[in-house]
């Protein structure tokens, strides 16, 4: 009796084992990279399916003792790795694939999330045992405490880092498997800064003049014709003015940028040799990328004020001519350039002093050595002139009857070139030299 239940048993398992292998289209040995045909089970136990599915795969497949129950699936065109994947996320299975050991672990999702839970519990753990690995990192092309700031958000929740002014250098504490990302940030931070040189020049020229400097301030942003060495360009810009104390405001900024083959220097010279042009100024500034270069020119005029005890202070506000440049070198390697010029004037009034100021703030696009250029700061000054008939006029006494003083407004602009070039690192050898 027991051979015959023990016999009834073993065909039971082998009818089943050819019922799926005949679901099975692809020939005596499958393929396993090529798509089950049919893969069709009604209640069919668990564990089986997925034996089957590892069989046909090739792989070593190794089932949770708690993975238990009955499967009932019909696919078609699946591979071996998407039925099980299906099965899985139907039956709430996490299917491990473990490369680097050969064989793929099957087990409940909610066992394996608890699996992984405590994996970094114990991750968390060591890593609050571990000794801290001590660094010192010398900074040589930037300050230590900017870097120090963006490096914060890499640190574990153990690591320290502190910036010593007095060396330029950070000293890190932090657990040794994160060391090396850190100190790797770090240096990828501390690269040499490229650095630009802001050349201005600021002339004073009469309105009717300066058409003369090839530049057309008209609002068509039409160019000049009469130039031979190149005209400036038709990008415009125009803002209107503001006012900081008082006063009527000065005027408005334009802003336009000129060819690299227009010969600033030229025509500014020619210019200037028929006294047609003042220049007030040429300075010559560098700084490095991303960082605001400040030119000013001007006096300080005392303002008369009163505390709340009705103390008297005085204080002294700039008036004059204030261009800010922040530059930016874009990874064409043109120049963005943020600009922020101003021009104050003061006239003293019977309730203190009246300070009138126009600025303005822009971005210009140029490229490396081109110039731009801010005009329209229009300024008028009242010329007295003598006229009359020539010998006569200078007759003593009787002269004054031969002879009148014309009273002319005239209209004179503060025109400013810009011109950033980026300085590479010869040029900032010879910078360095005495």
């Amino acid at each position: 009796m027991f051979k015959t239940g023990k016999t009834v048993q073993i065909l039971f398992v082998v009818l089943f084992l050819l019922t799926m292998l005949a679901s099975v289209t692809s020939g005596d040995t499958p393929d396993p990279k090529q798509p089950i045909k049919t893969v069709n089970f009604q209640a069919a136990e668990i564990r089986s399916v997925i034996r089957f599915l590892a069989d046909y795969g090739q792989v070593n497949v190794v089932v949770a003792p708690t993975v238990a129950g009955n499967v009932t699936i019909s696919l078609s065109e699946v591979t071996w790795q998407n039925a099980l994947e299906i099965i899985g996320r139907t039956y709430d299975l996490a299917i491990v694939y473990e490369d680097s050991a050969g064989y793929i672990r099957i087990l409940p999702s909610t066992d394996y999330r608890k699996e992984m839970t405590e994996e970094r519990r114990y991750t968390v753990e060591q890593k609050k045992l571990a000794d801290l690995d001590t660094r010192i990192i010398r900074i040589n092309n930037s300050t230590a405490a900017s870097i120090v700031d963006a490096v914060q958000s890499l640190l574990s929740e153990r690591g320290k880092a502190t910036a010593d002014p007095r060396t330029n250098s950070i000293i890190m504490q932090e657990i040794p498997e994160n060391m090396e990302r850190v100190l790797e940030f770090v240096t990828t931070l501390d690269q040499p800064p490229r650095q630009i040189r802001i050349s201005a020049q600021l002339l004073e020229v009469s309105s009717r003049e300066l058409f003369e400097l090839g530049i057309d301030w008209t609002m068509n942003g039409a160019t000049g014709s009469t130039l031979s060495d190149g005209d400036a360009e038709t990008n415009h810009t125009t803002t209107q003015s503001l006012e900081r104390v008082g006063g009527a405001a000065a005027g408005s900024f334009w802003i336009k940028t000129v060819k690299d083959d227009w010969n600033l220097e030229a025509r500014v010279s020619a210019l200037v040799s028929e006294g047609k042009v003042r220049i007030i100024a040429h300075p010559e500034i560098t700084t490095i990328d991303n960082s605001e270069a400040r030119i000013q020119m001007g006096q300080k005029v005392p303002i008369k004020q009163f505390d709340q005890s009705g103390n008297t202070i005085i204080t002294f506000e700039e008036v004059g001519t204030l261009l800010k440049v922040t530059p930016h070198i874009t990874s064409e390697n043109r120049i963005l350039m943020h600009l922020l010029p101003e021009r104050s004037t003061y006239e003293y009034d019977p309730n203190g002093v009246i300070i009138s100021t126009s600025n303005a703030e822009t971005n210009v696009v140029v490229m490396n050595g081109q110039t731009a250029v801010i005009g329209g700061l229009t300024t008028q000054d009242e010329v007295e002139s003598e006229v009359g008939i020539p010998i006569l006029k200078d007759i003593p006494f009787l002269g004054s009857l031969f002879k009148y003083v014309k009273k002319e407004v005239q209209n004179r602009d503060l025109v400013i070139f810009v011109t950033p070039t980026i300085v590479d690192d010869f040029a900032a050898a010879d910078l360095d030299r005495p």
